[in-house]
């Protein structure tokens, strides 16, 4: 069963647009709480989950030339990132967001992890056939949400005493 390239670049793009969006809102309120009621112990668990979803992308790209090989990895960085995630929702969000914050969290996630889910699956079981296909808009939506990405995470990763 071949499914198609498009298909997939649609549903990994679209799913980490809204997480980058919903990503880009959370550090906004980030950057408020930094001054009153973010700990030292929050932003370098932040900078964990940081760490080690890079670390799974990586290993989500490398599936393009190895699937076996590199699926220690990816499983190691994934449970990793989610214990984390677990750490972070659990230790230092649940008794202080609001609604808004929480509803924020919950787009994250189900997006983070649907485009994980879609990238994985393409990724392992066909090393992404028919990426080369793809038109263009595809490659310049990816480096725009790369770019943003990273800009949110070095945001992220600078804020605070530390």
């Amino acid at each position: 069963m071949t499914i198609d390239p498009t298909y997939f670049a649609v549903a990994i793009l679209s799913s980490a647009t809204i997480f980058t969006s919903a990503w880009w809102l959370d550090a906004r309120t980030h950057s408020r709480l930094v001054k009153v009621d973010i700990t030292d112990r929050e932003l370098q668990t932040h900078r964990i989950l940081i760490l080690t979803s890079g670390l799974m992308e990586f290993s989500l790209v490398l599936m393009y030339w190895l699937d076996i090989e590199i699926l220690p990895l990816f499983i190691a960085a994934l449970v990793t990132r989610t214990a984390h995630e677990f750490i972070d929702e659990l230790r230092y969000h649940t008794d202080r967001c609001t609604f808004y914050e929480t509803i924020l969290h919950l787009i994250m996630w189900i997006s983070v992890i649907s485009k994980t889910c879609f990238l994985f699956i393409w990724g392992f079981f066909s090393h992404y056939r028919g990426i080369e296909t793809l038109h263009p808009a595809f490659y310049v939506w990816g480096g725009i949400i790369v770019l943003l990405m990273g800009l949110i995470s070095m945001k992220e990763w600078f804020q605070g005493k530390s």
